[in-house]
């Protein structure tokens, strides 16, 4: 007789007393979503538990199984979860010159001779080096295998793809010059970009560089925590189930686009990967615990290039997986892979003396200042607020989330949702357009509060915003502003020296810039000195997997850049304060 029901769907297990609900609803395959990373914040794991006939309701990370039967009520999924449209344009992006990071070449292998004493790999191998210019050669099990049918199938002449290191061709596969000619076959790469809440992903043709699909979705590991430490957290007991989710979140993006470029997954040769330090510690499995505890060591920064079969990418199994350079334990390889889109990465080669500022926003916030003299980099917590989380109707940017808001000189809101569809809920954009349309109109003062209104706003029907809700969001924007000021004034400038600012994140592709600067989140520059990049991480990850020149240019911002921790930076509180306030408690700065 099982201990534990699941409803819906009736899902039965048998737990051992003493057990965390958390714990045995995934020992059971059932989850559920815990924000906080089961620290019992959050409360939205809630649920309704019925054992000896009492039915309660509970949250299900702070819940421990006793000796009684019992039902666990799961809460519902909201509709419009997953895959959402990617509004890239990728093919503006291809590198005047490249040289890929997967090589291919005609190979031509000496015929086997009676008593030559020289094996099919001895003879391949030795071609490869000559050929390929290399003193030592990678020969993986998987080539090996196929190796004697393929040189015999058109007498030697065979079709290598493979990528250099540390003076080493590394094969990733052969084909016969026949079979390859005939079908007239391509062969296609990968650029990822991994990101706390979502996952962009590019499929690109390595031959020509060309982009032929793009899609994105949810990361799955979103259930588990929203932000960087929830996960750090979650990881301490569920660390294989965190990279069983954003492993599922990858290949089921690969299968996506390989189904539009009608191909099979396993003519993917390349894979390029860029994401936050934690986001790739959990791909690898790899404990990410150290990064939050002094003092703030990852295990490691640059991944030396592993295998997809190793990283358990749904590609061919040999391909080489690229990982962007981290600088810092919250300043990644999406930072690094991002900067290659901003002409700072053009400077630090040029010597172009122009001061750039980046800022990524999303579930964190990290910021970039340099010039070709120096960057700096820092990051902020800036919270869940700009991706609809920590608000009360706040949802995740998907069909039906309003987006934005206009009220009229009657004071009646008239909002607008993505899609057109009826509101299910607030996102990011349309929390900054609500908020400085509240403010723009006297409806909440300075502080964000209402003056007139018992404490919320009524958008539409069911959904409101909150003076919670504001307060969270303006701590929010706040964290990223003066996360700038600081690094600004650290070199002695202010934002009237800034030549020019780059504003990136999938969230930062939609921002409305008057709206932005109404809240205080960007000071009040002319127009020009914005430019709004979209997710900036993926196309690095594209750049780097198709473009020697810009393989190189990221690894050398990575070495020059300087990670500012900010909780060392006691301006930063201060400036911090003085941001938690519409716009801003010297409003010079957006006047």
């Amino acid at each position: 007789m099982p201990n534990i029901i699941f409803i819906p769907g009736d899902i039965k297990a048998d737990i051992p007393a003493g057990t965390s609900l958390l714990e045995a609803a995934r020992l059971a395959g059932v989850f559920v979503e815990t924000p906080c990373g089961g620290k019992g914040t959050c409360r939205k794991c809630r649920v309704q538990i019925t054992a000896a006939g009492i039915t309660k309701e509970a949250l299900i990370c702070q819940t421990t199984i006793g000796n009684d039967p019992v039902t666990v009520e799961l809460p519902a999924k909201p509709d419009g979860e997953g895959q959402f449209e990617n509004f890239e344009n990728p093919s503006k992006y291809l590198p005047v010159s490249k040289e890929s990071f997967l090589r291919s070449l005609h190979l031509s292998v000496a015929l086997p001779a009676l008593l030559d004493g020289l094996s099919d790999a001895d003879r391949f191998t030795k071609a490869l080096k000559k050929t390929a210019d290399c003193r030592y050669v990678d020969l993986p099990l998987n080539v090996l295998a196929v190796l004697p049918e393929t040189l015999r199938e058109t007498d030697g002449e065979v079709l290598v793809h493979y990528f250099a290191g540390n003076n080493t061709a590394k094969v990733v596969n052969i084909r016969s010059i026949r079979h390859s000619t005939v079908a007239g076959e391509k062969t296609y790469g990968i650029a990822v970009d991994i990101g706390t809440t979502t996952v962009a992903l590019w499929l690109a043709v390595m031959e020509d560089g060309k982009v032929i699909s793009a899609r994105s979705a949810y990361n799955d590991q979103v259930e588990c925590g929203l932000d960087v430490i929830s996960r750090i957290n979650y990881a301490k007991k569920f660390l294989p189930e965190l990279r069983s989710r954003i492993v599922k979140t990858i290949n089921e993006l690969i299968v996506g686009v390989c189904k539009d470029a009608k191909i099979e997954t396993d003519r993917i040769l390349c894979v390029s990967l860029a994401g936050n330090t934690t986001m790739t510690h959990l791909l690898l499995g790899i404990n990410p615990e150290y990064i939050r505890l002094f003092p703030y060591t990852p295990a490691v920064f640059i991944p030396q290039t592993y295998t997809a079969g190793q990283a358990g990418i749904a590609a061919c199994k040999d391909a080489p997986v690229l990982f962007a350079p981290a600088v810092g334990s919250y300043v990644g390889g999406d930072i690094t892979a991002g900067l290659l889109c901003t002409s700072l990465a053009a400077g630090v080669t040029s010597g172009i003396n122009e001061l750039v500022l980046f800022i990524d926003i999303g579930t964190n916030g990290e910021i970039v200042l340099g010039n070709s003299e120096f960057i700096f980099a820092c990051a902020c917590s800036a919270g869940p607020a700009f991706e609809g989380g920590g608000i009360k109707h706040g949802v995740r940017a998907r069909t039906g989330a309003i987006e934005r808001v206009v009220i009229g000189d009657t004071g009646k809101p008239e909002v607008y949702t993505i899609g057109g569809a009826p509101p299910t809920g607030i996102c990011g954009s349309g929390i900054i357009s609500a908020v400085a349309e509240l403010f723009r109109k006297g409806i909440i003062d300075q502080a964000g509060k209402f003056p007139e209104k018992n404490g919320e706003y009524l958008l539409c029907e069911g959904i409101t915003i909150s003076e919670t809700d504001i307060d969270n969001f303006i701590r929010a924007k706040g964290a990223v502003f003066s996360a700038c000021q600081t690094m600004l004034e650290s070199v002695s400038f202010s934002f009237a020296d800034v030549d020019q600012i780059y504003v990136a994140g999938g969230f930062g592709r939609f921002l409305d810039l008057e709206d932005a600067r109404t809240i205080g989140l960007l000071p009040r520059l002319p127009d020009e000195k914005y430019t709004f990049l979209g997710n900036s991480s993926v196309i690095g990850a594209y750049l780097t997997m198709v473009s020697k020149e810009h393989r190189t240019r990221e690894h050398e911002l990575a070495g020059k850049i300087t990670y500012m921790d900010l909780s060392s930076e006691p301006r930063y509180m201060d400036h911090y304060t003085a941001a938690l306030f519409l716009p801003h408690t010297d409003r010079k700065l957006f006047e």
